[in-house]
């Protein structure tokens, strides 16, 4: 309709513009004077049918316009309802790409369903996987506000960069609304994520409770923490030899790969027949060297331009190992540089970690937390036990997400005050708001319990936890077990 409305009013502005002009050629060639000087027709001469003409032709377009301006504001609601939707689509497809730039998905993994990022634990000192929440569940925990304010500020000792301007990150305030955008587009359903809630329980407990030969997951957490800390402790020791041996193997892998576009090249992928079998040798080699960041092997057949597994172009593997093993080799120079100062540190570390396997501080006594506080009902306390693992133990115990060997006694406190000795009644004095505040978070400025002031970072669980559920929390961290 709106299309139609523009002809018509195209169509009449012509009309009348030509009709102009038309009168204005008439009189060309016969003023001898000024027109502003000529006197102008008489009243008789325009009384005519030429006055007829004029107001004929301004009816026509006065009823053209008062019909065409009602019609267009007809529709201009539905063109602005449609600009919304390709502004807000558009924002959405930026937001996108914002996270694709700036790899959220390095951190909290594929589709951003939750992952690890590389940190330096503070104790210790030792870089652990650091467990990064799910962001498509996260407005089920927090208002956009309390999103955008840790996408704007990052999260302070933990591996979450600031990424808005206000926090000295890299995006502006329009692209950290597109990627609000984009993460609200992904959301998973309540429904879904309400499913997800018995698999993070049943994952928590099992780290908890022992096999049939007295170790906890946790446990086998941290005997592989001591074993990763000890093969990096051996890897230091030995940097001087490892980078004698891996050296002259970069400079073999170097000058192959930069001769590679000479000579015969079967399978015409860019490498040719020999750089393919020599990388192929070399890396075998370099695979062997005990380095601090084991290097792959890569096997590459001159007869196939893909014959990696994961259908990598071979150019593209080779190029890979090369540039790892010069790092290696840079890595290895650093190491053999600091040597001392690193052993230091890392053999530091490695005590923390065997303190940790002596004393187990990560480890709860479900049974115990039963007998004291569910009037031994091991699985109503193993539920909750799993819930404050798998929901509140990230804030509320110290060192929980850099994984086993680092964490320290439940409810510790981290980003979120400790909750033992009897705190969390100090708190709230009355049960039932206390379970009201896990099911709906802080706000900023807002009082909650016995003098507290929200700040908005505790997240409101009544969305994914039933009250039954929440009603477990409640239970166990008002408990003998936690005082």
């Amino acid at each position: 309709m709106s299309s139609i409305v523009i002809v018509v009013v195209a169509l009449g502005t012509f009309g009348w513009l030509a009709l102009l002009v038309g009168s204005g050629l008439r009189g060309r060639g016969k003023v001898e004077i000024p027109p502003n000087l000529e006197p102008f027709k008489t009243d008789d001469e325009l009384e005519n049918r030429r006055l007829d003409k004029v107001l004929s032709v301004a009816v026509i377009l006065s009823v053209a316009l008062a019909i065409s301006l009602p019609v267009y504001w007809l529709g201009e609601r539905t063109r602005q309802e449609s600009f919304v939707d390709q502004f807000d689509e558009e924002a959405l497809h930026r937001g996108e790409e914002h996270v694709v730039e700036f790899a959220c998905a390095d951190c909290h993994g594929a589709g951003l369903v939750g992952g690890s990022a590389s940190y330096v634990d503070v104790r210790s000192g030792v870089t652990v996987s650091w467990a990064a929440p799910s962001l498509n569940d996260i407005y089920f925990r927090y208002s956009e506000d309390e999103i955008r304010f840790w996408l704007v500020y990052g999260r302070a000792n933990s591996p979450m960069p600031p990424w808005g301007t206000d926090g000295n990150g890299p995006m502006n305030d329009q692209q950290i609304e597109e990627v609000l955008r984009y993460l609200k587009e992904i959301q998973i359903p309540q429904v879904e994520a309400l499913a997800q809630v018995d698999g993070k329980v049943s994952s928590a407990i099992a780290a908890l409770e022992p096999d049939a030969n007295g170790l906890t997951g946790a446990d086998i957490a941290v005997t592989g923490s001591i074993a990763a800390q000890e093969a990096l402790i051996a890897s230091l020791e030995s940097a001087d030899e490892n980078l004698a041996v891996l050296k002259p193997l970069r400079d073999e892998a170097v000058e192959a790969f930069e001769e590679a576009g000479n000579g015969r090249d079967t399978d015409e992928d860019g490498l040719s027949d020999a750089a393919e079998l020599a990388i192929t040798e070399l890396s075998a080699e370099a695979s062997e060297v005990p380095v601090l960041r084991p290097l792959s092997s890569v096997s590459l057949d001159p007869q196939n331009p893909t014959t990696t597994p994961d259908g990598t172009d071979d150019l593209v593997a080779a190029e890979t190992f090369v540039a790892a093993i010069k790092n290696e080799v840079i890595q290895l120079d650093l190491a053999v540089e600091k040597q001392d100062e690193l052993l230091s540190s890392t053999n530091d570390g490695l005590a923390i970690l065997l303190l940790a396997q002596e004393n187990r501080p990560y480890s709860i006594d479900i049974q115990a937390v039963a007998d004291a506080t569910f009037g031994g009902n091991y699985d109503d306390a193993a539920r909750a036990v799993g819930l404050f693992q798998a929901f509140c133990a990230r804030c509320h115990t110290a060192g929980h997400s850099s994984g086993p060997a680092f964490t320290q006694e439940v409810a510790s406190g981290a980003l979120g005050p400790a909750l033992w000795e009897g705190r969390a009644n100090v708190q709230f004095t009355d049960p039932e708001q206390m379970l009201a505040f896990i099911a709906n978070g802080s706000e900023l400025g807002q009082g909650y319990g016995i003098n507290g002031i929200g700040r908005g970072y505790m997240p409101g669980f009544g969305t994914v936890l039933s009250e039954q559920d929440l009603s477990l929390l409640v239970t166990y961290l008002r408990g003998e077990v936690l005082r």
